[in-house]
C-alpha cells in the first residue's frame, strides 16, 4: 500500500515533465505557421482535448501529432518544383561524344590527335586509304581546311604546285557514296568540289603521286560495318603492298597511321606490326640491321600459335605447307621502301595498344623525321 501511494505521488511530477516536453515540441513545430484553415482544424481538435494542470495548458500527444501533420502537409504542398536530374538522350549523346573524342580513352581519338601534329593546313596532300563511311575523311578535311577568317585568302594565295588535296579511297561503291554524302553535309561545297577526290578503287597500288609529297596517309583496316566481311575485309598482302607505296610517298615530317584489329585477321595484324617496326630498324645499329630483324620473324605457324594464345581461336596453318609467308611479304615490302626511297630515311614508329584489353584496336604510327 505504501509503495502504491508513493507511486501515485510521482504521477504529478511525471505528467508535468511530459507536458513541458510536449509544449516544447509544439513550440518547435509552430515556428513555421501553417495555413489558416489548417490551423483552425488543429485548434478545434486541440480544444477538445485540452486539460488544465495548474496555470499551464496541458499539451496532449494528440496536439503534437496534429500539429506535425499540419506542418508537414503545408510544406509538401509548397515544395518548389525540382529539376529533372535524369540525363536526357541528348545529354547522353554529348557525354558519349566527349568520351570517344578523348585521346587517353580511344585509339581513334589518339590517332586524330597525332594527325593534327603532322598535317599542314592548306598545303598538304593527305590520303585516307580506307574511306569506310567517311568519318576519318571528314576529320582529315577539317584539319586540312580549318574554318577561320583567313581561310579564303589562304586558298586564293596558293600557287599551282601548292594546291592542297585530300584523296579518299575505298573498294566499295557504297562506302564512297557514304563518304561523299557526309562531306557534302558538313563542308563548304567549293572545298569538296575543288580539293577532295573520292576514288572507288583498291588502295593497292596507291595513286601515282610524286615521292615524298604526302603529309599523312591513314588506314583503318578490317571491313565496312554491315558489308560482306568475307568479300571486302582487307587482306595481308594487299595491305602490306599498299603500306610500302605509302612509305615512299610520305614526306619528311609526314605520318603513316594504321589501325588494326587483332581479333580480325591475325596475319594482317602481325604483318603490319613487323612492317612498321622494320622501318624503324632502317637506322638500327644492331648486327644484321633491318634484314636481320626480319630474318628473326617467327614462322606463320608460330605467329598464329602466339596469336591464339592471346586472342583465342583454332590453329589452321600447317608449317610444312607454308608457301608465300608473312615474313616473305614483309621482307619484300621493306626492301622496296629501302631501295626506292631516300637512302638514309629515318622513322620513329610507335605501337599504341590498350593494355588489359587484347581485342581492342591497335594503332601503329610511323613519322618520317628524315
Amino acid at each position: 500500500m505504501e509503495k502504491q501511494k508513493g507511486g501515485n505521488g510521482m504521477k504529478p511530477l511525471v505528467e508535468s515533465l511530459l507536458s513541458s516536453t510536449m509544449e516544447r515540441a509544439m513550440s518547435a513545430l509552430s515556428n513555421n505557421p501553417p495555413s489558416t484553415t489548417a490551423s483552425a482544424s488543429a485548434s478545434d481538435s486541440t480544444n477538445n482535448n485540452d486539460q488544465q494542470y495548474g496555470s499551464k495548458r496541458k499539451i496532449s500527444s494528440r496536439d503534437v501529432i496534429d500539429a506535425a501533420i499540419v506542418r508537414a502537409t503545408d510544406q509538401i504542398e509548397n515544395v518548389p518544383a525540382q529539376p529533372n536530374l535524369a540525363p536526357d538522350k541528348k545529354t547522353k549523346h554529348e557525354d558519349k561524344r566527349i568520351y570517344l573524342s578523348n585521346p587517353a580513352v580511344t585509339p581513334t581519338a589518339l590517332g586524330h590527335s597525332l594527325w593534327s601534329q603532322a598535317i599542314r593546313p592548306y598545303r598538304d596532300t593527305i590520303i585516307d586509304a580506307t574511306a569506310g563511311n567517311g568519318k576519318d575523311t571528314l576529320v582529315l578535311a577539317e584539319m586540312l581546311f580549318p574554318s577561320d577568317s583567313n581561310s579564303e585568302s589562304l586558298i586564293d594565295g596558293l600557287s599551282s604546285d601548292e594546291k592542297p588535296q585530300l584523296i579518299s579511297i575505298d573498294i566499295q561503291q557504297k562506302a564512297c557514296e557514304n563518304t561523299l554524302q557526309l562531306l557534302q553535309d558538313n563542308l563548304d561545297p567549293d572545298i569538296v568540289e575543288r580539293y577532295i577526290q573520292i576514288l572507288h578503287s583498291s588502295h593497292a597500288p596507291m595513286p601515282e603521286l610524286p615521292k615524298e609529297s604526302v603529309g599523312l596517309i591513314c588506314y583503318n583496316l578490317g571491313y565496312l560495318p554491315g558489308a560482306d566481311k568475307e568479300a571486302f575485309q582487307t587482306q595481308m598482302m594487299t595491305t602490306i603492298y599498299s603500306l610500302a607505296d605509302s612509305a615512299l610517298l610520305i614526306r619528311p615530317g609526314g605520318l603513316l597511321s594504321v589501325m588494326t584489329y587483332p581479333g580480325n585477321g591475325w596475319k594482317e595484324h602481325c604483318a603490319v606490326n613487323y612492317f612498321m617496326e622494320g622501318m624503324a630498324m632502317f637506322t638500327t645499329r644492331d648486327k644484321g640491321g633491318w634484314m636481320g630483324f626480319i630474318d628473326g620473324m617467327p614462322s606463320d605457324f608460330e605467329l598464329e600459335r602466339r596469336h591464339i594464345d592471346t586472342y583465342g581461336g583454332d590453329c589452321k596453318v600447317v608449317a610444312s605447307k607454308e608457301e608465300f609467308t608473312t615474313r616473305d611479304t614483309v621482307r619484300l615490302a621493306l626492301d622496296r621502301v629501302k631501295m626506292d626511297g631516300f637512302d638514309k630515311q629515318t622513322w620513329r614508329v610507335f605501337d599504341h595498344r590498350s593494355l588489359g584489353r587484347p581485342l581492342s584496336p591497335t594503332l601503329f604510327t610511323g613519322m618520317r623525321i628524315n
